[in-house]
């Protein structure tokens, strides 16, 4: 017993000390050769990050240390230009005042102490969002409506060819879209009739409502391929007596031009894939009473290729 509680302590002591020795005590100053500030803004500055390292779990002293950081701040008009340099690395951020340097403060800390980038959303959370990155003109997103028409098959107990059209409104950043569309219909008729009276020919699918997100391939360009994924609400109908509805899942490939115009123009592929199957009921040739009624079912997913035009009001310039 006494070996097994000799053995814990060492152990303990042993952790202990290596978390001591791995940890390093932090040093914060300021680079006067560079920095703009006063020198009582200085001393604030200076105890706003030292607060942010013992947050994320690093000890600051006052005097120097193995773990020194260095801070500096330029000016230009009301926008400051921040850099932190030490045995981590080196992280530069932009402050819209005085106001905002604390959040900004934040967000460099975290990067340095984690290791993330800045960029993005990696060191960011709903207390350490900049002035600069609440501004509406720091992500500036394109929106536009459109339509489309195209031609399509719907694949039932054989494949009917549809004329298809469709409206909607998309909003794109560089790399991503969220795409709202409506009326995505195709529809087509015959004069050919069944045995029942119904049009055999006839054929119609289609949502009310389809609700897509995009991914572009080349983000930064004025022409890109696109993918996307998304659901719908719509219906099938066809032939003699199928039909049913409810949610559908979309599948999407395009290409879109030019994405630096205020006019748009694009080519894309849908393919629709019910969660559901169609059915029909059949009565037997020599229908008697009491005779059993048929209800069939089958899967009928359709293809989809169209041309679409957009515009977009009010366009505003990227910064």
């Amino acid at each position: 017993m006494r070996s097994v509680l000799r053995t814990f302590v060492i152990v303990s002591v042993f952790m202990v000390s290596a978390a001591g020795v791995g940890r390093a005590d932090v040093c914060i100053a300021v680079d006067e050769a560079q920095d703009r500030l006063s020198p009582d803004e200085r001393t604030v500055a200076v105890r706003l990050v030292a607060r942010q390292f013992e947050l994320a779990g690093e000890p600051v002293v006052a005097q120097d240390c193995p773990s020194r950081y260095t801070l500096s701040h330029v000016m230009l008009g009301n926008t400051i230009y921040v850099t932190l340099a030490g045995p981590r690395g080196r992280r530069e951020g932009t402050a819209l005042g005085r106001d905002d340097l604390p959040a900004l403060y934040s967000q460099m800390v975290r990067s340095m102490v984690t290791g993330r980038p800045m960029s993005g959303f990696n060191v960011v959370d709903r207390t350490n969002v900049t002035s600069a990155q609440a501004s509406s003109e720091r992500v500036p997103a394109d929106g536009f409506w459109y339509a489309r028409l195209g031609y399509g098959g719907l694949f039932g107990d054989r494949t009917y060819g549809t004329p298809a059209i469709g409206f909607g409104y998309r909003v794109e950043l560089d790399s991503i879209g969220v795409d709202v569309s409506f009326l995505n219909y195709q529809i087509s008729s015959s004069n050919d009739y069944g045995y029942d009276g119904s049009s055999s020919g006839h054929a119609f699918a289609g949502s009310l409502l389809k609700l897509e997100g995009l991914y572009f391939i080349h983000p930064e360009a004025n022409k890109s391929t696109y993918v996307g994924g998304g659901m719908s609400w719509g219906g099938t109908t066809f032939g003699n007596g199928w039909n049913g509805s409810g949610l559908q899942g979309e599948l999407t490939a395009g290409y879109e031009l030019p994405r630096a115009s205020a006019l748009r123009m694009f080519v894309q592929a849908d393919a629709v894939l019910p969660f559901y199957q169609v059915s029909a009921t059949r009565f037997p040739v020599n229908y008697r009473l009491n005779s059993p009624i048929i209800t069939e079912h089958r899967y009928a997913p359709s293809l989809v290729v169209s041309m679409g035009f957009g515009w977009q009001r009010d366009r505003q310039r990227r910064r």
